[in-house]
């Protein structure tokens, strides 16, 4: 028997169970009820904090421990909530300052990007996973990360090991960013949609391959600035989507190139045959 897969949820939690080790001011906060023993309290039981309930009071609390000069981490937001509930506490939370760690975003783009000093991310695979974590502790601002279900699926750099997330990660296993600017470039955010250009790939080495991590505004115009000077053909794959979603706002930024986009749709063999036919249509 093989080893058992590494989940997203669990890297996530062992990281930050690390940098506790580090730094004192990082707290966790979490909101999944019972399961195994949390790392982060297995090592730092004075610095976490099981929700119980996620109401006004825990944002209250959150919001004083902030204010106090804590790296606060809130994980599990997702676990029984509606679909209403989720998006008001997440921002309630961000709003106060804390990091906000969800398996999956109910939250209409637009609210995250009026929210002061957010930035988004979108991490696949384990070492991105850790560096997006590390980052946010680090620096101290809010930051909504987004982690996928199941095995992570790791891209380019972050194969080889850690340092920060690029703006653009280009997956040069097979020579990506370096194809003349009219091919066409695959653009994937998130798990799911790096999973998806990543099986494309195996299928046609032809089409580039850019990754985003970053969302927030600053980082997504840096990112299709250099996308833009290699490329101007694009199919986005993953990610948020409607009128500030990656594809649109990729489209506002890039004016001079056609972006299309291509959603998941859970079935990985369709979603690969629908990605080669739109890339072939954009090569014609």
């Amino acid at each position: 028997m093989g080893a058992p897969a590494v989940l997203a949820e669990d890297v996530y939690r062992e990281e930050l169970a690390r940098i506790g080790a580090e730094d004192g001011r990082v707290v966790c906060v979490e909101a999944l009820p019972g399961g195994a023993r949390h790392p982060f309290e297995t090592a730092h039981p004075d610095r976490f904090f099981p929700l119980g309930s996620v109401g006004t009071a825990m944002v209250n609390m959150v919001e004083g421990l902030v204010t106090a000069g804590f790296r606060v981490f809130v994980c599990g937001l997702g676990t029984g909530l509606g679909a209403e509930r989720l998006p008001r506490l997440a921002l309630a939370h961000l709003r106060s300052g804390a990091s906000v760690v969800v398996p999956d975003s109910q939250i209409d783009p637009v609210e995250l990007l009026r929210t002061p000093r957010v930035q988004i991310a979108a991490p696949s695979g384990v070492h991105e996973i850790r560096a997006v974590v590390r980052g946010a502790a680090r620096s101290g601002r809010p930051h909504h990360i987004r982690i996928g279900a199941g095995t992570p699926a790791d891209v380019g750099w972050a194969r080889g090991g850690g340092g920060d997330v690029p703006t653009v990660v280009w997956d040069v296993a097979h020579g990506s960013g370096r194809q003349p600017r009219a091919r066409v470039c695959l653009v994937s955010v998130g798990e799911e949609g790096t999973r998806l250009a990543l099986a494309v790939r195996e299928r046609d080495a032809g089409p580039a391959h850019a990754h985003l991590v970053y969302l927030d505004d600053s980082h997504l115009a840096a990112a299709a600035g250099e996308l833009a000077r290699r490329h101007d053909r694009f199919v986005v794959l993953g990610g948020y989507r409607g009128p500030e979603g990656v594809r649109k706002r990729l489209s506002r930024l890039m004016p001079g190139c056609e972006v299309l986009e291509v959603t998941p749709g859970g079935d990985p063999a369709a979603d690969a045959d629908r990605v080669l036919s739109t890339v072939e249509r954009l090569r014609r």
